[in-house]
């Protein structure tokens, strides 16, 4: 009996952190919930890049103060894969999957759901706090990681049926 009362501490806890990370975000248990909590979740991130690409504004303002031309267009480049990447984010079309479906999802399905959306998120506020200080080749590797996690994400919905 410890171990399962050790197990449901331990999904509690990780539902609460997701929930603490995301205000609004009740998770995909109830159909009628999933389209809202995954619209939640998509304006969280994208509003935290999109905090992300006005630092990489400033870091390009500086570059440009500093006459440094070539950093100025790494920096560029950087913003515009970022930029591309909240697009993707934001108008992924909702529905398509069978996540909104009317089939009840397997609860180790929906932790695995819960798992990607807190990556998700942690990796966006990782980005936020760091990219104060980066190199822009730092910058596209924690991007093409973002977007991996999202391509992920998306797939795993795809394939449950």
């Amino acid at each position: 009996m410890r171990i399962f009362d050790t197990l449901m501490k331990r999904k509690i806890n990780f539902l609460d952190k997701i929930g603490s990370l995301i205000p609004g975000y009740s998770g995909y248990s109830e159909r009628d919930s999933r389209r809202n909590c995954d619209k939640v979740l998509r304006t969280t991130i994208t509003s935290r890049l999109r905090n992300v690409e006005k630092v990489i504004s400033r870091r390009i303002d500086q570059s440009i103060r500093d006459k440094d031309h070539d950093l100025m267009r790494k920096f560029e480049l950087c913003r515009k894969e970022l930029n591309t990447l909240v697009s993707e984010i934001e108008y992924a079309p909702y529905g398509e999957s069978s996540l909104f479906s009317d089939m009840q999802i397997k609860e180790d399905e929906l932790m695995r759901i819960y798992q990607f959306d807190l990556e998700m998120v942690e990796l966006s506020n990782l980005m936020l706090l760091e990219f104060k200080a980066l190199l822009p080749e730092e910058m596209d590797e924690n991007t093409r990681e973002l977007r991996e996690k999202l391509k992920e994400r998306n797939q795993f919905i795809r394939d449950y049926k």
